[in-house]
């Protein structure tokens, strides 16, 4: 049986991470050609450091390449969550879902771990050739999800739903 998603053993103070996130978007907004990301993490000599990370999966050459944190993150508690990661991430974003919108089907080339800074039990993953439907709660604790699998997310909620979205090499089964 495939695993979808699990929990990690990495806790986050959730309060601590939603002032920190709330703190960074009063300085960097969620835009970027429609999307609502922020890149936590660029290439070296990024160009636009904040928002290149964004564009599209085929328009990226490899998310490997997104290896740099922020240095404007490393003195905050978005930097100690970077820090206490077990696993090198890659291309890290900030990822938010409007209400009562949802992502189109598809796969990513590698999985990913969710951390939840807002969301709420109307927010959910659907995992299409599984016929599965999970939500990640916003509970400090940090995701492993196979994005491989044929995916999409819907926030059926009335609030912003906001994920940080670290992208890993890593090809866990």
């Amino acid at each position: 049986m495939t695993v979808l998603t699990s929990r990690t053993d990495l806790d986050i103070d959730p309060d601590e991470l939603r002032a920190s996130v709330e703190s960074l978007l009063e300085r960097h907004p969620l835009v970027f050609e429609g999307t609502r990301q922020l890149a936590l993490q660029h290439r070296p000599q990024a160009s636009d450091p904040w928002y290149e990370g964004c564009l599209r999966q085929s328009l990226i050459s490899s998310d490997t390449d997104f290896t740099e944190v922020h240095a404007e993150l490393r003195d905050s508690y978005l930097g100690e969550v970077f820090d206490r990661l077990p696993f090198a991430p890659v291309r890290t974003r900030i990822m938010a879902l409007d209400a009562k919108h949802c992502y189109s089907v598809h796969r990513d080339p590698t999985p990913r771990y969710h951390l939840a800074v807002t969301t709420s039990e109307h927010a959910r993953f659907v995992f299409v050739e599984h016929d599965r439907v999970v939500n990640i709660p916003a509970d400090g604790h940090l995701y492993y999800v196979d994005t491989r699998q044929l995916h999409s997310a819907f926030n059926g909620g009335d609030d912003l739903r906001i994920h940080i979205v670290f992208g890993t090499d890593n090809e866990r089964e």
